[in-house]
Order: structure tokens, then C-alpha cells, then sequence
């Protein structure tokens, strides 16, 4: 596999799963607002 293919997949997965965490985040937020930041903060 050539070196630049790798790294642009590596970037890919990286990109993919900080779209996903921050979307789950959006999510958790939206649907429990009653929920204060500390009980979210030791998910992370």
C-alpha cells in the first residue's frame, strides 16, 4: 500500500470518528437538556 494512501486513511478513520463522537454528543445534549455538563463530563 503507498505511504500517501495510508495516511489519507488514517486521517479518514480520524476524521469519521470525531464526526461521530461529536454527533453522539449533539444528540445526548438535545434529547436530555435537563442533564447537567458534569454527569456528561466522565463519558469523555
Amino acid at each position: 500500500m503507498p505511504d500517501f494512501l495510508r495516511k489519507f486513511i488514517g486521517l479518514l478513520l480520524i476524521f469519521a470518528a470525531v464526526g461521530v463522537a461529536s454527533c453522539q454528543a449533539l444528540v445526548v445534549a438535545s434529547c436530555s437538556p435537563a442533564t447537567p455538563s458534569a454527569a456528561l463530563a466522565p463519558r469523555y
